[in-house]
């Protein structure tokens, strides 16, 4: 018997229910990887959501119809940044995580920013040695790293910096 395949879309509107719901129990599973917090995040209204569907590129996968991956993409505003986006909220349900959903979703984001951007940054918690394979894996170098990028419950956490550049280019200007 083959697993199921990931189907992976970006979401709209009518995502907003399913995306609140897995991404919430992101903040739930994982809080020290994320910058948002349940608490302030359980408190918005669906609207909020939806408006986040409506103005920002956000990918889900899907399997067999169920949402089990979300993973968002922004682009810097103005003249001088806009060459450059950023890739953030990446969440996989744990029971989801065997069928490399995770990396569909970033091939989704990288696909969509290969048309609006020059190069994609990222922020890993360092203890997240998965999602840091992961990144590597497809391409994201380490630039740098944010000491004490949160600081939460349990203390704080420092971010790896990461960068992927898109269409040949690089920093030496190719």
């Amino acid at each position: 018997m083959s697993e199921p395949q990931p189907l992976v879309r970006r979401l709209g509107r009518e995502d907003a229910e399913a995306y609140r719901a897995i991404r919430l129990a992101g903040l739930a599973e994982a809080p020290d990887a994320f910058a948002a917090v349940w608490e302030v995040e359980a408190e918005r209204p669906l609207a909020h959501f939806e408006g986040l569907m409506s103005n920002l590129a956000v990918f889900g996968a899907f399997l067999d119809g169920r949402l089990v991956g979300i993973a968002g993409f922004v682009r810097e505003a103005g003249p001088k940044l806009s060459h450059k986006g950023t890739l953030w909220g990446m969440y996989v349900d744990p029971a989801a995580r065997r069928y490399r959903i995770g990396g569909a979703l970033v091939q989704a984001v990288l696909d969509h920013a290969a048309g609006e951007v020059e190069q994609v940054l990222l922020a890993a918690n360092t203890t997240n040695a998965a999602a840091i394979r992961l990144y590597e894996r497809l391409g994201f170098v380490a630039y740098g790293r944010e000491p004490q990028a949160l600081k939460g419950a349990n203390g704080y956490s420092d971010d790896l910096l990461m960068v992927k550049f898109l269409n040949g280019r690089g920093p030496d200007g190719a």
